[in-house]
């Protein structure tokens, strides 16, 4: 009966554990698809943030900073840039279930 307790216990937990590292996994992925993104966005934004103080389009450097710190980002019906990137599209692929890329 103990046995029979046992390997009840492991096939209920097996599923639980199973969902806890492809869920892991996704944060992973997902985590590495920011990274990238962001790594793209700052030269541009940095770019925006130094034609806004060239051409004096807000009272500051830090306003310019603040006003282009969220560029490239989802914003009202403005559609998040680069989520085209290769990690990008394998962590969707990955959400999607098209995929088990290695660790």
């Amino acid at each position: 009966m103990r046995v029979l307790t046992i390997v009840l216990m492991l096939l209920t937990a097996s599923p639980v554990l199973a969902d806890q590292a492809r869920d892991a996994k996704q944060a992973k992925l997902d985590a590495a698809c920011e990274a990238a993104r962001q790594k793209k966005l700052a030269p541009i934004r940095q770019q925006y943030v130094e034609t806004c103080v060239a051409n004096k389009e807000q009272p500051s450097r830090q306003d310019c900073e603040r006003f282009y710190a969220d560029y490239g980002e989802r914003m009202g019906g403005r559609a998040p840039l680069f989520y085209d990137l290769p990690e990008c599209v394998t962590a969707f692929d990955f959400l999607q279930g098209n995929g088990d890329p290695e660790s």
